[in-house]
């Protein structure tokens, strides 16, 4: 058959296929119309050729549908569902549609192509229509009125079988911010991917809802025990701290939580609905990211994040705190040098309450100042008797709240608990935060003096959330800073906080500052750390915060950090091959082992950027055209985090405006195009290996 012959026979499936078929360009203008687009819309088709695919709207789909849509088809995706659309003679007719992007030779996208199919009642009345007018367009989930229909069912249920449920209600903090940094697109492809992360961590059973713009809400069936609801409300929180990825941004985001439980806290949908709402207006007035559950305003009510004021009153001397501690690690020996005390609360009836849940409410009420000073008391007697016992003389790090550190009487209480348990000052850190200690700059200096005169050691936590930091800091005698957790997370990808971490470790050392890194998760992190001078890590590689009973055993059996993965090998050439295609990295994994190289391999550039992390590499050779990042967008972060390495992409596609703009930036130093000479990159490599050992 010749190449005419099957143009003319695609052209007759084309126009004679029973659905209906459009091509439009990249803004949604139609290039081309089938017979049966025609004849289903009304419309002849030079009446449709040149004209945009908003006159099929009808008024009568959602708008959020447009834009989960146009998210979809911008990113790649391929977009599938049903809308209400009008006809040239204004009736309305439901249509499933699928929408897929249409690609050049070199894989851009230039148009797109749309299928769509009649298969619903013809009326707005339809099934369909029904459908869309209970349920969020972009995300799927119910609406809110879908929301109060299903409450009003489930508390129907409850009420028969005798079992309560809860109501979580979600609000992202600030989500304001997102939409005006990511633009509409970008902001709905994160709260697509909230939802995502909500549907992991539920039950089939329970149930999801978007209630509002940045608002969601699940209901937990026959589940109202404050601990379970808490358990939950502690899982959502942290699931959505993780970070989230869109268009190559990195963006972080805290929600808070209003729980409303049934019976107690309301009798129908709607007064249920309304008691999580204040729930959650108390939740972001205690400064979001985190918990409330609802108080009656006569304080009739129980609260599992801010009405236990008058528990925690007697919280000390009913003994029910706890101490876990979390090792701290040198970063050059691997040994533990340090532990940091952290408290938790034994509640007779609610079980182990973490710190987020209750250190709040002490802070405001005052009952800090006693939890400080039992804290204190308590961590300092643990140490001295490890130290009795023979266990490494290492030291114990406190967190002093910002009531506590502001008190005249601080310096006087911590000599008092130093002599009372005869643990020597030097083993004594006090760990401060920039807030506490930027309120008052001049007091502060004064008692930071005065600690430091007792022989304690001084912290600052969660260095670089701040922002008076690096005017007062070489004012205050800090023997540390601890680089907050929210730099670390992505510290291997992303090279602005790569940044900042590694100039904050320069500048400390500068001042003659120990580093210490916070929320070390991953080896890629810590090797990462090491390569680039921080001093110290604690984190969840090495362990959680553990009680007292599970720490000594792990101080009496020595356990320390293995670095043995990063100095392996590490003479020797290295070089990283990312391609997502297995048989390319067979083939050049044998070229270059054959000629005594060590080779390292990734099929993408997130695995790319983990491994580099860990091995010391010097070239990188990398495919352009991968899924998810491709080869400039990973070589661009590799200049900034690796500045060192030579960059060369490998590729079968051109894409020269990309790569030209990447050279020129220097992020990539050569292109060489697939298939490729055995010889001539094997040379290509032997070159950069000499230009590196080059003067």
């Amino acid at each position: 058959m010749t190449a005419d012959s099957d143009s003319s026979l695609y052209r007759q499936i084309v126009e004679n296929t029973s659905f209906g078929l459009l091509l439009t360009d990249l803004d949604g203008n139609i290039l081309y119309a089938n017979p049966r687009q025609c004849e289903a819309s009304g419309y002849a088709v030079d009446e449709l050729i040149g004209r945009n695919t908003r006159l099929f709207r009808s008024e009568k789909t959602p708008i959020e549908l447009y834009r989960q849509l146009w998210a979809t088809i911008a990113a790649g995706g391929i977009w599938h569902g049903e809308m209400i659309n009008r006809r040239k003679n204004g009736d309305l007719v439901n249509e499933y549609i699928r929408i897929s992007p249409v690609r050049d030779g070199e894989g851009g996208i230039v148009g797109y192509l749309a299928i769509k199919e009649e298969h619903f009642a013809r009326d707005a009345n339809s099934e369909l229509a029904g459908r869309l007018s209970t349920m969020d367009a972009l995300t799927g989930l119910p609406n809110r009125d879908s929301l109060l229909s299903q409450l009003g069912e489930i508390i129907s249920n409850s009420h028969a079988s005798r079992r309560g449920f809860a109501l979580l209600l979600i609000d992202i903090d600030r989500f304001h911010r997102l939409n005006e940094k990511l633009g509409q697109i970008g902001a709905d492809h994160i709260l697509l991917e909230i939802v995502s992360r909500l549907a992991e961590g539920i039950r089939a059973d329970d149930l999801a809802a978007r209630v509002g713009g940045d608002e969601f809400a699940l209901v937990l069936r026959s589940i109202n025990a404050e601990t379970l609801c808490a358990e939950m409300a502690s899982r959502v929180v942290n699931a959505l701290a993780k970070p989230f990825h869109v268009d190559g941004q990195d963006c972080q985001l805290t929600v808070s939580i209003g729980i409303a439980r049934y019976p107690t806290d309301g009798r129908n949908a709607e007064s249920l609905l309304r008691t999580a709402y204040v729930a959650l207006e108390d939740s972001k007035r205690a400064g979001g990211g985190q918990y409330c559950f609802y108080v009656r305003k006569n304080g009739s009510g129980t609260n599992g994040g801010n009405d236990l004021t008058n528990e925690l009153r007697d919280v000390v001397l009913s003994n029910q705190l706890r101490l876990h501690f979390q090792p701290q690690l040198s970063l050059l020996s691997g040994e533990i040098v340090g532990v940091e005390a952290l408290v938790r609360w034994q509640h007779p009836e609610r079980g182990l309450i973490p710190p987020n849940a209750f250190i709040p409410i002490a802070e405001e009420s005052g009952v800090i100042i006693a939890i400080g000073e039992w804290v204190l008391a308590e961590a300092c007697r643990q140490m001295k008797a490890w130290h009795d016992a023979g266990l490494a003389q290492i030291r114990i790090a406190v967190n002093l709240s910002a009531r506590h550190f502001h008190l005249a009487t601080l310096p006087d209480t911590v000599a008092d608990v130093l002599a009372s348990t005869g643990l020597a000052a030097r083993f004594l850190e006090l760990e401060l935060t920039e807030s506490a200690m930027m309120h008052d700059a001049a007091k502060a200096v004064r008692t930071v003096d005065r600690l430091k005169q007792l022989g304690v050691r001084i912290s600052l936590d969660d260095f670089g959330t701040g922002y008076s930091s690096l005017a007062y800091l070489s004012r205050f005698a800090i023997d540390r800073l601890k680089v907050d957790q929210s730099f670390i997370r992505d510290i291997t990808s992303n090279p602005v906080n790569a940044s900042i971490t590694t100039a904050t470790i320069a500048m400390a050392h500068k001042l003659a500052k120990v580093v210490i890194a916070e929320g070390v998760e991953t080896e890629a992190q810590m090797h990462f750390l090491r390569r680039h001078d921080c001093d110290e890590m604690q984190g969840f590689l090495f362990s959680k915060a553990l009680p007292a009973d599970e720490l000594e055993i792990v101080l009496r059996k020595g356990h320390r950090l293995n670095f043995d993965l990063a100095t392996a090998n590490s003479d020797q050439p290295a070089l990283l091959l990312v391609d997502d295609e297995p048989s390319i990295l067979n083939a050049l994994r044998r070229l270059f082992r054959r000629a005594g190289y060590r080779v390292l391999t990734a099929n993408g550039g997130a695995e790319a950027l983990e491994l580099l992390a860990v091995n010391p590499v010097q070239i990188i050779i990398s495919d352009q055209r991968m899924p998810e990042m491709s080869g400039v967008e990973f070589l661009s972060r590799v200049k900034d985090l690796y500045p060192q390495t030579v960059r060369m992409v490998l590729s079968g596609y051109s894409e020269l405006s990309a790569v030209t703009d990447a050279i020129n930036r220097g992020a990539i130093w050569k292109y060489i195009n697939k298939p490729w000479d055995d010889d001539a990159l094997l040379q290509e490599v032997r070159n950069a290996f000499h230009m590196i050992r080059s003067p």
